[in-house]
């Protein structure tokens, strides 16, 4: 049967048979389907695509209307010399005929058709940040440019030996130098042991190429982090969202799942919750650890912001108490430094590691080579660490003038203040839209998350994610001040349409 490779947008407002007729004349338009072509019946392309038959039905027969199809009792439907001919008017030759636009959108695979990314209101309004509380920023001021230039500078000084080096687990000094610090995280490995990634986000794309195909499962936290989600849905994977509550990833409600659907894997971020910033409780790490262990599900643990916990001593990592090897483990220099720094690394079991690095050795071969060498000088003079200990002390000043502030500011407001990391989980009074809320501060310089970007399948309650590393306590609290009165303004315009309402209603 052809292959129509269609699969509906279910967050489109066009209808889905409408979208079906669409593609099918995108594929008439390239050539796909050509003149006197059959199309399949009804009742097979419906199976086929997995929609009802009258679904089919309805954009076939919209495309005979138009004259593009034409159905024969008996034998089928067939694609008609008109729509050839349409599609040959458009090829003509005449010199001030505009070039045809190709066709792309009926090229794409089904997977890449229904990926969407994550939609924040406020990410095209063009207007000078003055107060920037946006989710994983740094503050730029503080980073050590000088032991980073040094750094550099003697990565550079040894390119001559190690220029032509390559490797997909990557760079050996590096994967030395990450075993080692994780044994500050109780995690005993050795460098066979960790593969180096472009990024964290690499890391989750390629554990989800490796384990995840077309229709598996994936259970993962809700709130949770959308590019994780991304990178499973880009797989084909159907997300299953998991509760989160003040001792984390809801470890009972994933069981219950369970017993209707076995997850490929369990996606989680147990030493700060992003987004809300709440650390998963000794009990439940014990409980997760146990279920997937009795039912042979891997976890995928990001351990993204682990090291700027702000509480002193930190939970030690899940992968601590693994003993079957099944935690995926999955850490970031970006998060410590800058977020331009495209480093992290995995740290699993070798049989998985080696398939990670074929992996990636199909799409990139390694990662830079010059940073892997300079951020591998980092972390063996102690210039990482010293630098994430200094970032740990200005933070929580900063997050403490943050509670001040929403306290002060927006006392109906209720901020978590989180385990450790660089953002708080900010929900907001009942009522108000916080997207539009996200949109409407960004056109007044104040840069800010909605929480809604974090969730795959609800927009949950109203809230804000809100970074407390970029700016100055000072700065802090004139930014909470402005965007408290944002907050105020809208629960006045909306008293008043209610006000309005009630008196139209009387009359």
């Amino acid at each position: 049967m052809l292959d129509v490779a269609f699969r509906a947008d279910r967050e489109s407002t066009a209808p889905v048979y409408r979208q079906l007729a669409e593609h099918l004349l995108a594929l008439i338009d390239v050539g796909r389907l050509r003149a006197g072509e059959r199309i399949p019946p009804s009742r097979e392309l419906a199976a086929a695509l997995g929609l009802s038959r009258n679904t089919v039905s309805r954009a076939l027969d919209d495309l005979t209307a138009a004259g593009l199809l034409d159905a024969h009792v008996g034998r089928g439907t067939f694609v008609t010399p008109r729509a050839q001919g349409l599609r040959s008017a458009a090829h003509g030759n005449a010199p001030a005929a505009p070039a045809r636009p190709f066709a792309w959108q009926a090229l794409f695979s089904a997977r890449v058709r229904s990926l969407r990314a994550p939609r924040d209101p406020a990410e095209r309004i063009e207007a000078a940040v003055r107060f920037d509380f946006r989710a994983g920023h740094v503050d730029a001021g503080a980073l050590p440019i000088a032991d980073l230039q040094r750094a550099w500078q003697r990565a550079l000084g040894r390119l001559r030996e190690c220029a032509n080096d390559f490797d997909p687990m990557g760079h050996p000094a590096l994967r030395a130098a990450v075993a080692r610090a994780l044994g500050g995280r109780g995690i005993a490995c050795r460098s066979d042991d960790v593969l180096i990634t472009a990024g964290a986000q690499q890391a989750l794309d390629l554990i989800a190429r490796a384990l995840v195909d077309p229709g598996d499962a994936v259970a993962l936290e809700q709130p949770g982090w959308f590019g994780a989600a991304l990178a499973f849905r880009a797989c084909g994977a159907d997300l299953l969202g998991v509760g989160v509550d003040h001792e984390g990833l809801r470890v009972a409600e994933l069981e219950r799942m369970l017993r209707r659907r076995r997850p490929k894997l369990v996606y989680t971020t147990p030493a700060v919750q992003l987004p809300t910033g709440v650390a998963l409780s000794d009990a439940r790490r014990e409980a997760l650890l146990a279920l997937a262990d009795h039912e042979q599900i891997p976890i995928v643990e990001d351990d993204f912001d682990a090291e700027l916990r702000l509480a002193a001593p930190s939970r030690p990592a899940l992968k601590t108490r693994d003993r079957s090897d099944q935690v995926i483990y999955v850490g970031t220099f970006s998060k410590a430094l800058y977020p331009g720094l495209r480093l992290a690394y995995v740290v699993a079991a070798r049989s998985l590691l080696a398939r990670l690095a074929l992996l990636r050795a199909v799409a990139t071969m390694q990662a830079p080579l010059v940073e892997q060498m300079a951020v591998a000088d980092l972390v063996e003079r102690g210039v990482l660490e010293r630098h994430v200990r200094r970032t740990r002390r200005r933070n929580a000043e900063r997050l403490a003038a943050l509670v001040e502030a929403v306290a002060t500011e927006l006392p109906d407001a209720r901020l978590r203040p989180p385990a450790g990391g660089s953002s708080a989980w900010l929900e907001l009074p009942a009522g108000i839209d916080a997207p539009a809320l996200a949109a409407d501060a960004a056109r007044r310089g104040i840069a800010c998350t909605p929480g809604s970007l974090f969730f795959t399948d609800a927009d949950g309650p109203p809230a804000l994610v809100v970074s407390f590393t970029v700016l100055e306590p000072s700065a802090i609290r004139a930014g909470v001040a402005a965007l408290a009165s944002l907050v105020r303004a809208r629960r006045r315009s909306r008293s008043s349409r209610g006000s309005r309402s009630s008196r139209r209603s009387r009359t």
